[in-house]
């Protein structure tokens, strides 16, 4: 199985908790992280645009301006 594969069926929290652990490899914690931003649509945003993106969600508003 590839890593990838193996990600996509972590649950989220699991992601999280390997995101975190140091006693992992750097490259299991990347590929841990690619998934989850993956699964919250933020892939190459950087961690302030996620969660101003997850705010404008929440309340309704898409963040947009024209």
């Amino acid at each position: 199985m590839t890593p990838t594969a193996y990600m996509a069926k972590q649950s989220v929290s699991r992601l999280h908790e390997m995101l975190h652990d140091e006693r992992l490899d750097y490259d299991i914690r990347v590929y841990a992280e690619v998934e989850l931003l993956r699964r919250i649509g933020g892939a190459g945003l950087g961690k302030k645009d996620i969660h101003a993106r997850r705010l404008g969600q929440a309340s309704g508003t898409t963040g947009e301006t024209d």
